[in-house]
């Protein structure tokens, strides 16, 4: 059975984890597992005194909430540090279709070794999203990872953004003793082939899926550039479709997956064209 793996950090914010999972796996009829990992040096800190320390009791809870939810095919894993790996670990060991997680400083990390798709899971928060900004990168095909989502959250309403990051090599930006200093304008105006060529692209995708679009030429960094961006446009599921692990656009998402207040889905292209939702 095809199965999706639920990564809990934090035992208080297991309940919306595994209700978001509930919803996500009746939606792919999938099985669930429930991977719990105890960082075992946050316990010298307070809030996790009590139940947290007691295993067997935190088992206990877990798998009531499973019960609670419904799930029938379920399974509860539980481990101490290493979130990143365990993660990895049985994600590979059952080819699981999506990882859903609490929102943790360490899946930055995640996304560096593996391209599974992940929904992170912001504290406190709905999750029932009504309006997503999907951002696709700059090259590959953004269908795959956007007909993913679709179907993941099909209730929500959707509008693209691309941030086209133009860095000119260091011998682009040397003094010309003849043409003078190459500004940013001229340069970007050399690059205007390959920009408009990614911006018709882009617009083509954004047509044939029917939903409005922003194309811009990124002037703060990746990671503020989608900030502004998710602000303005109200959203509260902010979907990343980068190509693979090492593009400009991933490294973003890595940095964001920690510093958002909404829901964050990253789907790399590489992945969803082999997936069978």
């Amino acid at each position: 059975m095809r199965r999706l793996l639920a990564l809990c950090s934090e035992v208080e914010q297991a309940p919306e984890l595994i209700g978001k999972t509930r919803e996500l796996s009746d939606r792919l009829k999938a099985g669930v597992t429930l991977v719990y990992v105890k960082e075992e040096g946050l316990f010298e800190l307070p809030i996790y005194e009590g139940r947290e320390e007691n295993m067997e009791a935190v088992r206990e809870h877990l798998e009531e909430l499973l019960r609670k939810e419904g799930l029938e095919e379920w399974a509860l894993l539980i481990y101490e540090n290493d979130l990143v790996d365990h993660a990895v670990l049985e994600s590979d060991r059952e080819d699981s279709l999506l990882i859903v997680a609490n929102q943790h400083e360490e899946l930055g990390k995640l996304l560096q070794k593996s391209d599974r798709p992940l929904y992170v899971i912001v504290p406190e928060a709905e999750h029932h999203p009504v309006k997503g900004l999907y951002v696709p990168d700059v090259v590959g095909d953004p269908a795959p990872c956007f007909h993913m989502v679709k179907r993941l959250e099909p209730k929500v309403g959707w509008e693209a953004y691309m941030d086209y990051q133009f860095f000119p090599s260091a011998d682009d930006a040397m003094i010309d003793p003849v043409m003078g200093t190459m500004t940013p304008e001229i340069l970007i105006q050399e690059e205007s082939q390959v920009i408009e060529s990614t911006r018709e692209r882009f617009e083509a995708f954004c047509k044939a899926e029917g939903i409005p679009g922003h194309f811009e030429i990124g002037e703060s960094g990746i990671e503020q550039d989608v900030q502004d961006a998710l602000e303005r446009s109200g959203a509260d599921l902010l979907v990343f479709a980068p190509t693979d692990r090492e593009t400009i656009l991933a490294e973003g998402a890595k940095g964001l997956l920690a510093n958002t207040d909404v829901d964050v889905l990253v789907c790399f292209q590489v992945r969803a064209a082999s997936l069978e939702l």
